[in-house]
């Protein structure tokens, strides 16, 4: 395992925790009322206690740790198959992207209780859930993943 590699993936995840952490630290300080950017991207200030797209969000102080607890069993064992990989001298680009994000939704559901997602994107009627920067690296993450899977 080269140690320049881990730096670079270190890095990566490190400037993908701080764009999120800074723009949902502005989001919780700044949009408490809703932002309209313009027709398509306003910015929402919600604490997502459930999982994507707002899937199974409860008051429920139980059914929130449960969902917490799994998330973070899911992320040890991305970093699990991230670690076999770069020893393995593969790239772990999409695995950084997942680990990164979801360790700074993790660190929101200890903070706030539940994930900050703040940006709208709509289109007519149409909206779509309420996101944040850490989401986007998953969702590019996973893409990735895909991606390489189908490379090989």
């Amino acid at each position: 395992m080269k140690t320049s590699r881990v730096v670079g993936y270190s890095f990566l995840a490190g400037v993908i925790i701080f764009l999120d952490r800074i723009s949902k630290w502005y989001a919780v300080h700044n949009w408490h009322v809703s932002q309209q950017i313009n027709q398509f991207l306003s910015f929402e200030l919600t604490f997502n206690r459930g999982i994507s797209w707002g899937f199974f969000h409860n008051a429920s102080n139980c059914l929130f740790t449960t969902i917490s607890l799994i998330i973070a069993a899911v992320t040890i064992m991305v970093v699990a198959l991230a670690v076999q990989k770069l020893k393995a001298g593969e790239c772990i680009v999409g695995e950084t992207l997942i680990v990164a994000g979801s360790v700074s939704n993790i660190i929101d559901r200890l903070l706030y209780g539940g994930v900050v997602d703040f940006i709208a994107l709509s289109y007519g009627d149409w909206m779509w859930p309420l996101f944040n920067i850490a989401d986007m690296a998953i969702v590019l993450g996973v893409v990735i993943m895909i991606w390489e899977q189908y490379k090989s």
